[in-house]
């Protein structure tokens, strides 16, 4: 695990906020996704500007597509192409179960930031 050191500046913590988000978005990217997913279809470019957009990471291709690879392997998602943009969207029926995966991460860290906030 990298060592970090106290911030000394507002930059520096600034900085140190955008890590600690852009790691948050690297270890949840699979949910963020599903949701992203569950709201249009959406093609990997488009994933892509939307969490820089929000997040401030930019992703590169290789590792959304591997990702909705995955996805799509593992029975969640599908795409539809249309000239050379293939557009990924839940596999119909699986809707409820994607909600379902995003509502018990959601619970989880609730769980993990209550413990963080109180130390209990």
């Amino acid at each position: 695990m990298k060592e970090r050191t106290a911030p000394d500046e507002a930059g520096d913590e600034k900085a140190v906020f955008s890590g600690s988000v852009q790691e948050s978005v690297r270890d949840e990217l699979e949910y963020l996704v599903l949701a992203l997913l569950l709201k249009r279809p959406r093609c990997g470019t488009d994933i892509i500007k939307t969490i820089h957009g929000k997040f401030g990471l930019l992703l590169s291709p290789g590792t959304i597509y591997p990702l909705l690879h995955d996805l799509e392997r593992r029975g969640l998602v599908q795409h539809e192409s249309s000239g050379k943009v293939k557009r990924y969207r839940p596999v119909r029926g699986m809707e409820e179960k994607i909600r379902g995966l995003l509502q018990d991460r959601i619970n989880a860290k609730r769980m993990i930031l209550s413990f963080l906030q109180n130390g209990e």
